[in-house]
């Protein structure tokens, strides 16, 4: 175990995503205290149709490292109809781009 100066310098790395993403278009707000807030998340399906969850309940968020690459990630859900489901967001910081996963899909 080291202690001292130097302990504890670099961020911690999550590794490999390996989760199954697709990019998407996101709506964002941005607080006053200059945190990203998504609103709108627009994604194609595999049929090529265009859906929009606009209603978007930010559960968590935390910025992560995956293999040395900054994201923001957030856990969510939406209502649709009767049903809740469950999805990540993904904001890559240095790309400028979204991408969502699907919790149990």
């Amino acid at each position: 175990m080291s202690m001292g100066i130097g302990t504890n310098t670099q961020n911690p790395d999550e590794g490999e995503l390996k989760r199954d993403l697709e990019k998407i278009a996101c709506g964002v707000w941005f607080t006053s205290t200059g945190s990203v807030m998504p609103k709108l998340v627009k994604y194609q399906d595999d049929e090529g149709l265009l859906h929009t969850i606009s209603q978007i309940h930010i559960l968590t968020q935390e910025k992560k490292y995956y293999c040395g690459i900054p994201i923001q990630e957030y856990r969510c859900s939406t209502v649709l109809g009767n049903q809740k489901y469950l999805f990540r967001l993904y904001y890559y910081l240095e790309e400028n781009c979204w991408k969502i996963s699907w919790e149990g899909i």
